[in-house]
């Protein structure tokens, strides 16, 4: 394995300068704590979040609130329709490209959103704060297709498992009844979807917060599976009182052992908490381990562990240097499987909690706008980001996933001059030309690797395309598989590799992003494996941005 050379992941003080103020925002897969539940980080202590009321005060119940955003499938990145999306008795179904929203929302801290498709597993987000008159938030949502079906005679004991994976649950005989008691009608429809965080953190449903003594803990997951049953008629199914059934989850976390034990938690639908009830043990030999333990009911369940956090504290700032309050700051675990979530406060400080000796990473949200990203190093105390985070006019950032294998998969831009390059040898700048920057650089599985535009040029053509650096195929880029997750001012692209990945085909194009003379980006999917690195569009160095 050919490595690149050693760059130090410190907390990045980005070139935009300054901490430095209003509104509220949303941002795909990290959300604020349920409705009516407290929630590890947030605001100073003796300061009330933006939009709130101080103590004792009952602001007048308003219903105007609006969720937009779209909805993907996890397996392609297109986009889902007929998604019934709800919140609060409001419900709104998505149009063809995965699209929606969502009006008339009763304002509040937060509010549950919930996800449902026939054929996807279900999904559920707690939004940042709606508690102003007319507030609006985005949030956009990959689902995953059902996994496995399988149809079976519900009187015989049946071992459903998830071809592929070590996925599988366990039923004894007559083990199924609805919800009045009764015995299913003919025959038994199962359906199975592993959920594989360490894939990407926003396959799970929830927000990684675990019900804990009144109020929540942050927790970890190292991997979660969701069943469900209906019998002939559709009526949904779970298991009878005083019956058990045996789950296999199959492992995915970002962390580098597995432990031997870990407690296992079902997702409550409306807290949107998860609840911890009894335990799985860690089974198997690699690569075909799985964590095993008996349920009592059907639902999504995680192989979790609540962990110690430590605050990671900053500011957020807009492209002036004017603080931003009520700024959505998302933390995700580089070394971990979990993510936090807090508002900025009326001086634009924030205080996010990540996982206490774990590697993470920063980014913060307001509407469409996007901040750059900052590495944090593991600490076992709270840290303090060097310079504030910065909301970019551009709105425009790039996300690169991938699995456990290839180890080092690459991230490259091409800029609006000729010349500029911007991966892991040349990062950029966003303070000056290429306006463009890599926040986040990941030798060592999983990444993520993470792109931030400050700024886009009048009538340019930029490229965007992965290199399998680890140049090792077994599995290559589509067998990790990698992904690709575009924001573009509020519109959520998401791409996976295309077919035609040989030994010859190091990189894959996945799109390019034109601009017109008021810079608004259009994007060009290419979708190639290539031998070669693709050229730059742009042939000189004179490109105009917009402010």
């Amino acid at each position: 394995m050919k490595f690149k050379p050693v760059v130090a992941a410190v907390a990045v003080a980005l070139a935009i300068v300054a901490c430095g103020g209003g509104g509220g925002g949303g941002s795909p897969g990290f959300f604020l704590p349920p409705p009516g539940q407290g929630g590890p980080g947030g605001t100073d202590p003796g300061t009330n979040p933006p939009g709130t009321n101080p103590p004792g005060t009952n602001p007048p119940a308003q219903a105007n609130a609006k969720v937009s955003g779209r909805v993907t499938n996890a397996a392609d990145g297109a986009g889902v329709g007929q998604v019934t999306v709800s919140a609060g008795g409001v419900s709104a179904t998505t149009a063809a490209d995965g699209t929606y929203t969502l009006e008339g929302i009763t304002n509040g801290a937060s509010v549950l959103l919930s996800y449902s498709k026939t054929g996807f597993a279900p999904q559920s987000r707690a939004t940042a704060a709606l508690e102003a008159s007319g507030a609006t938030t985005v949030v956009n949502v990959p689902m995953l297709p059902v996994a496995f079906t399988d149809t079976f005679d519900p009187t015989a004991a049946r071992d459903l498992a998830v071809p592929g994976s070590t996925a599988m649950v366990k039923l004894p005989a007559n083990a199924l009844r609805r919800a009045d008691g009764g015995a299913p009608t003919g025959m038994v429809t199962g359906r199975l979807t592993p959920i594989a965080p360490a894939m990407n953190v926003n396959f799970m449903p929830g927000n990684y917060l675990a019900a804990s003594g009144g109020g929540t803990a942050a927790m970890e997951s190292f991997g979660a599976l969701d069943a469900s049953f209906v019998d002939a008629d559709g009526a949904p199914l779970n298991l009878a009182s005083g019956v058990n059934a045996t789950v296999r989850i199959a492992p995915s976390s970002r962390t580098a052992t597995l432990p031997a034990s870990v407690p296992l938690f079902f997702y409550n639908t409306t807290t949107g908490l998860w609840v911890e009830e009894g335990a799985a043990t860690l089974q198997g030999a690699a690569p075909n381990q799985y964590y095993e333990g008996t349920v009592t009911h059907f639902t999504t369940w995680n192989a979790d562990q609540v962990y110690n956090t430590v605050q990671v504290k900053g500011c957020v700032q807009d492209a002036e240097g004017q603080r931003i309050a009520g700024a959505l700051v998302s933390s995700e675990g580089k070394s971990y499987s979990g993510s936090g979530s807090a508002l900025t406060n009326g001086n634009g400080e924030f205080s996010v909690p990540a996982k206490r000796g774990g590697a993470s990473f920063v980014v913060a949200s307001r509407g469409v706008e996007l901040s750059n990203a900052t590495s944090v190093e593991p600490s076992e105390q709270d840290t303090t980001i060097s310079g504030c985070l910065t909301l970019t006019r551009a709105a425009v950032s790039i996300k690169l996933t991938w699995g456990e294998k290839p180890d080092d998969i690459d991230a490259h831009t091409l800029g609006a001059n000729v010349g500029e390059h911007i991966y892991f040898r040349e990062k950029g700048s966003l303070a000056a030309a290429p306006f463009v920057n890599l926040d986040v650089d990941d030798m060592y599985s999983f990444g993520p690797e993470y792109t931030t535009f400050a700024k886009l040029a009048r009538n340019r053509t930029y490229r965007f395309y992965v290199d399998n650096y680890s140049r090792t195929y077994d599995p290559g880029q589509t067998g990790s598989p990698v992904r690709v997750e575009l924001s573009n001012r509020g519109a959520q692209a998401v791409f996976s590799p295309p077919a035609g990945e040989t030994r010859d085909t190091r990189y894959w194009h996945v799109f390019d992003l034109r601009t017109d003379e008021n810079c608004n980006g259009t994007v060009v999917p290419v979708q190639q494996f290539l031998a070669d690195a693709p050229p730059q569009l742009n042939t000189d160095a004179n490109a105009q941005y917009c402010n």
